[in-house]
């Protein structure tokens, strides 16, 4: 009979307890769900601002796995276009900068160093047929 009032205690505390943490998607810990009026959804730690982990969804399928800073993408992470298009690496204000590999959906490959949205730095191009250029890029452009 103990084992079982103890049981039922810790069931309603626990269920207390949680549904007092989270409240309308949003937890205490900063983690929520919310999604907007024109459908993007976000997932992941946001009190004031979005940070650290979460994803994001838009209505048209591209979608973002990664982290967050000042509600910007920034860090690692991951962006998969409804096209097919992939980044995987470094982010900066919403911008792939630093480290990453970006493989488009018709197979071509660029893996090396970006800086504000575009190839800048060491890098290897591979296209879908196995073409490989590697060296030098400024500005999205192979340099010869």
């Amino acid at each position: 009979m103990i084992i079982a009032g103890l049981a039922l205690f810790a069931a309603l505390f626990f269920t207390t307890y949680s549904s007092a943490e989270c409240r309308d998607g949003k937890c205490a810990d900063g983690y929520k769900t919310d999604k907007t009026e024109d459908g993007v959804i976000f997932r992941g730690y946001s009190k004031s601002s979005k940070h650290g982990q979460g994803t994001m969804k838009w209505p048209n399928g591209d979608e973002y796995v990664g982290e967050w800073k000042n509600d910007k993408m920034d860090g690692q992470g991951t962006m998969t276009w409804a096209n097919g298009d992939v980044y995987e690496g470094e982010w900066k204000d919403d911008i792939m900068n630093g480290q990453g590999t970006y493989i488009w959906a018709n197979g071509d490959e660029y893996s090396g160093y970006w800086k504000n949205g575009e190839q800048d730095g060491e890098g290897a191009f591979t296209s879908a047929d196995g073409e490989v250029f590697a060296g030098l890029f400024r500005n999205g452009e192979m340099s010869r």
